[in-house]
């Protein structure tokens, strides 16, 4: 089958399975809160607000929204940076530590569980793809989403 014949299967599915690969989207990755309290407790650097708008690609709103609800469950605290008084480092508390080993804990139990239904041999080759296409957009391939 031609590339552009595979374009078109790609493009149906878009369209026929939307609701499950929204599903497929969100199960895979990690985002919003609990994202940003994954990401953070795999951080060895000091944290502040831009990093996090920087690595996620969110608004500084939205990433105020998230730290604002993560630090009223006491999952992160917030510390004046001593050079720079406009900026707060961005830390985990131990119940933020605890949180997030717990979900990724979750998260690699729920990777686990769809790599095995796929089998050695596929999980493998979608790993390899996934990977690739992460290659390609990290290298600037540039993936243009529909207009609204």
């Amino acid at each position: 089958m031609d590339i552009n014949r595979l374009a078109e299967k790609l493009s149906q599915m878009h369209i026929d399975d939307a609701k499950l690969l929204t599903q497929i989207a969100n199960a895979l990755s990690a985002n919003g809160e609990m994202g940003v309290l994954l990401w953070l407790n795999q951080q060895e650097e000091d944290i502040y607000a831009i990093d996090i708008i920087e690595h996620f690609g969110l608004t500084p709103g939205r990433v105020a929204n998230i730290l604002k609800k993560l630090e009223q469950r006491q999952l992160i605290g917030r510390q004046q940076d001593v050079e720079d008084q406009r900026k707060f480092r961005i830390f985990l508390t131990e119940k933020g530590i605890s949180r997030a080993n717990a979900l990724y804990e979750q998260m690699n139990d729920s990777h686990t569980r769809i790599l095995a239904a796929l089998g050695h041999e596929d999980a493998l080759e979608g790993m390899r793809i996934l990977q690739r296409i992460i290659s390609l957009v990290n290298e600037g391939f540039e993936l243009h989403l529909l207009d609204s």
